[in-house]
């Protein structure tokens, strides 16, 4: 068959199944976004009245690993929404915090990357027994007998035998199928794979992005009165970042689980990665979060369709010269930004995880620009010398508001210690005077 070079060609449906996917999972995010009590019914009511179905219908189809994954989504599901929520509710309060909510998102993001670095760092040390599996007709059985459904008949190699499914004669002439491609399978989840030093490539990669991720001292809610819509901004995420999480997260995918990435990443991160370039800007970690969510629940609440081999699949080409390409890709741009995330630490001074590192970045800028007022502009900006005016946000004041959000990080004490220069007044923030936390007057703002 035709490939698309990652991919086989496949039939038209796969196209439009493709097509249904993607949409799909961007509604959802985005009803979750504009409605999100839609998230605690769905996510966490459903999502956890489903575990007993998840245990004991759908691991014995897809594995631990896919299970373990849709424990962590409903949790970072859940905390991502309450984060929102209040937000919108206590904004002081919320900014006073907002390093704990970057916290919070920070290790729900890595904890997936890092699960997933763990993950191709398995397969590549277990790549022989992978490929001894495929090439062993026993253990190709005892697949489908671990298994509640059939995980091998409708896959590329079963294809043109002549035998009966299932007889001995299917499954040698099966393992001789694979190994003469060369490919291997995970006897713990049936899923084809093929392992090699890219693995070790896109875990770095991984790595690299992890270390990457800035600015979670300053996520908010949307301030600006004119976007009709709240989010939860996470600001410094911007399309460098984005691209090299897109790259990683390909690759990864494509190197454990090749065969569910005309979904899971073509149209998985193109689902969180368009609201974040053109609609939503500044809330990539929303939509990453919700598609995501939406998928592992797809595939824990109806493995049947998502993981058997059917009619839904567009199987990946198993070319190693795809999965090199895919891990070279994320490895070079991830190492790309790590150099220029350095570079900007040793020109700027900033504490890449306290304030945003990108500010000078058009952007960032239109992301500010949309979503923040003047409150918001000088509480990004209340840590490093720089003004709103300077760094072409367009604050209306020249002034920070008396009555605008304040910095603080929890290990200052009782010690104000944003950058000396004009700021809003410690008073606007009542929590932090009744802690003791003193401040110097002089930098004071009147401007109301």
């Amino acid at each position: 068959m035709s490939s698309l070079f990652f991919w086989e060609a496949g039939p038209i449906h796969v196209y439009i199944i493709w097509f249904i996917v993607l949409i799909a999972q961007i509604g959802i995010a985005e009803i979750n976004r504009r409605w999100n009590w839609t998230i605690f019914v769905l996510w966490t009511g459903i999502g956890i009245a489903a575990l007993p179905w998840v245990f004991y219908k759908a691991a014995p189809i897809i594995g631990w690993f896919p299970v373990g994954k849709y424990l962590l989504m409903v949790a970072t599901a859940t905390m991502t929404g309450a984060l929102l929520v209040y937000g919108k509710r206590h904004p002081v309060k919320a900014h006073r915090i907002a390093i704990w909510f970057g916290v919070l998102l920070w290790i729900g993001l890595v904890a997936n990357i890092m699960e997933a670095n763990i993950r191709d760092l398995t397969i590549y040390f277990q790549a022989d027994q992978y490929y001894a599996c495929a090439a062993d007709w026993q253990c190709l059985k005892g697949i489908n007998d671990t298994h509640s459904v059939d995980m091998l008949n409708g896959l590329p190699e079963t294809r043109g035998i002549a035998a009966a499914v299932g007889t001995t004669e299917w499954y040698q002439a099966l393992a001789a199928n694979f190994q003469a491609r060369h490919i291997g399978i995970d006897p713990a989840t049936g899923f084809r794979t093929i392992g090699g030093y890219w693995n070790i490539m896109s875990a770095v990669a991984g790595l690299l992005n992890c270390i990457t991720v800035t600015g979670i001292g300053k996520i908010f809610v949307t301030s600006n009165k004119k976007q009709k819509v709240k989010g939860l901004i996470w600001v410094d995420m911007v399309w460098p970042w984005i691209i090299a999480y897109d790259l990683w997260n390909h690759a990864f995918l494509y190197n454990a689980l090749a065969d569910y990435t005309w979904y899971c990443t073509l149209a998985l991160l193109l689902a969180c990665t368009i609201p974040a370039f053109w609609w939503a800007k500044g809330q990539w970690i929303w939509f990453r979060c919700f598609t995501l969510m939406f998928w592992i629940a797809f595939n824990n609440w109806l493995p049947q369709i998502a993981a058997k081999p059917g009619p839904m699949m567009n199987y990946a080409t198993m070319n190693p010269t795809a999965n090199i390409v895919s891990s070279g890709a994320a490895l070079i741009w991830n190492v790309a930004l790590f150099v220029f995330w350095i570079y900007l630490i040793m020109k700027t001074h900033r504490n890449p995880l306290v304030t945003p590192l990108f500010m000078e970045m058009k952007a960032f800028r239109t992301v500010v620009r949309e979503h923040c007022d003047d409150r918001d502009k000088y509480f990004i900006t209340d840590m490093v010398p720089e003004t709103p005016t300077q760094l072409g946000f367009e604050p209306e004041s020249t002034e920070p508001p008396v009555d605008g959000f304040v910095g603080y990080m929890p290990w200052w004490g009782k010690e104000d210690k944003r950058y000396p220069k004009p700021r809003t007044p410690l008073a606007a923030d009542p929590g932090l005077v009744e802690k003791g936390v003193q401040s110097d007057p002089q930098w004071d703002s009147t401007s109301v």
